[in-house]
């Protein structure tokens, strides 16, 4: 990687900041209209140009890595005693409106525990659940705790983990984590309602950074891959989008691992979705709901004639597109595209939305935490070398580019 390529950090530190921005124009434009959103943008856009420049290699310089695993637990332990608090109130309605995606998660998978077909059960709000089965048996254990809401608290953790595996250290992995619950509203607000959105983005980046990683590497027990491609394979089924980045996922098992290895486990991956899935929709395809939800966009026929198809295939068609390119040794390449595809099905799903009120309608632009993940760790890596050359020292006087940050970028690379 060039860290003279000022042009190059240039588009990683505008990509970030759209990964971190966009998604949290939503909760933004929902309190303070669209004045509030057109402040919102530049003043976000520059504390983070602020905070990168400045701030950053100051942090570097006085924060040791046992301060920052210090940070990082009292940062997790106020995000719990926030939704401790919160959580109540906005799941009641009384502030903000909440949200019954949590509530019709709980009641789906109580539904499941029991026994019975989880698609009838409904919300408070009388809505059936539209996550597909996979996101189901993976909120099974929170559910049995008490709340599908819990799991923001197990896989945001896994998040920052992986981001230091990446980076080589905790002080670096700490800045990420903070950006994204400072300067994006809709990740905070997704922990207090007890959204899934958080969960599944997550979960479904780690199992085919697991994957991607696993298959190629010859030292890998053969029962570790194969959990990794069943893994994937129940992810891929919480929600229809992710299902899109098959193609890339696929494409980099072949560059790294060959044909032969990437056709055997993609296969299970997607006997695996399958399996998962169809079973619920053969019983009752009509009272399938993740799949009837997608009768919503029937309300924009007049402007999209075969909306419900158009936008995936668009998407499907993109996803292959990317997964032509050579895909690098770091994940990096693969994350972009990753959040890629995502974003243009949640951009698509807000135009729609807009021209069809007549007005700017950013309330779909939340679901913009499908690709915030993918793409904001991709950025990040790309974005921490420069500024870790920037800072002289760590608050032990080693300098900070010494700490081997270039050895170990690639801890999940087998290349």
């Amino acid at each position: 990687m060039n860290l003279n390529n000022t042009p190059f950090m240039a588009w990683s530190l505008v990509g970030f900041s759209l990964c971190l921005l966009v998604p949290g124009t939503a909760q933004v434009q929902k309190y303070l209209g669209n004045t509030g959103v057109a402040l919102y943008m530049p003043i976000a856009f520059s504390a983070l140009l602020i905070s990168y420049r400045s701030l950053l290699p100051r942090f570097l310089t006085r924060v040791t890595e046992k301060d920052a695993v210090w940070l990082a637990a009292i940062t997790y332990v106020a995000l719990i005693a926030v939704f401790a608090i919160v959580y109540p109130i906005a799941d009641s309605g009384i502030v903000g409106g909440g949200s019954d995606r949590d509530d019709a998660i709980d009641v789906s998978t109580n539904a499941l525990i029991r026994g019975r077909y989880p698609y009838y059960a409904k919300s408070y709000q009388g809505y059936p659940t539209h996550v597909l089965p996979g996101s189901l048996f993976l909120a099974i254990p929170f559910v049995l705790l008490g709340k599908s809401a819990y799991q923001n608290f197990l896989w945001l953790p896994v998040f920052f983990v992986v981001t230091k595996r990446y980076l080589g250290n905790w002080r670096l992995a700490l800045p990420l984590l903070w950006a994204m619950l400072l300067l994006s509203p809709s990740v905070l607000h997704e922990l207090v309602v007890g959204g899934d959105l958080i969960s599944n983005s997550v979960y479904v980046l780690v199992f085919m950074l697991f994957m991607v990683n696993s298959v190629p590497d010859p030292n890998q027990s053969g029962w570790k891959k194969w959990l990794a491609a069943v893994l994937l394979g129940v992810g891929l089924s919480s929600r229809a989008n992710f299902i899109l980045l098959l193609p890339l996922v696929f494409s980099t098992l072949v560059q790294r691992a060959g044909w032969k290895s990437a056709i055997k486990y993609t296969a299970v991956t997607c006997v695996t979705l399958g399996g998962v899935t169809i079973p619920f929709f053969l019983y009752d395809p009509p009272g399938f709901f993740p799949f009837n939800a997608l009768g919503i966009i029937a309300q924009f026929k007049p402007m999209l004639p075969f909306a419900g198809a158009v936008l995936p295939l668009l998407g499907g068609i993109i996803a292959v597109a990317l997964s032509l390119r050579r895909m690098d040794s770091d994940d990096l390449v693969l994350l972009k595209s990753s959040a890629i595809v995502q974003a243009f099905l949640v951009v698509s799903a807000v135009a729609l939305y807009t021209i069809h009120a007549g007005s700017l309608d950013l309330s779909r632009m939340g679901y913009g935490l499908l690709f915030l993940f993918f793409g904001g760790l991709a950025c990040w890596v790309d974005l921490v070398p420069k500024v870790t050359m920037a800072a002289p020292a760590n608050a032990t006087g080693v300098p900070v580019h010494q700490i081997g940050i270039d050895s170990e970028l690639r801890p999940m690379s087998q290349e």
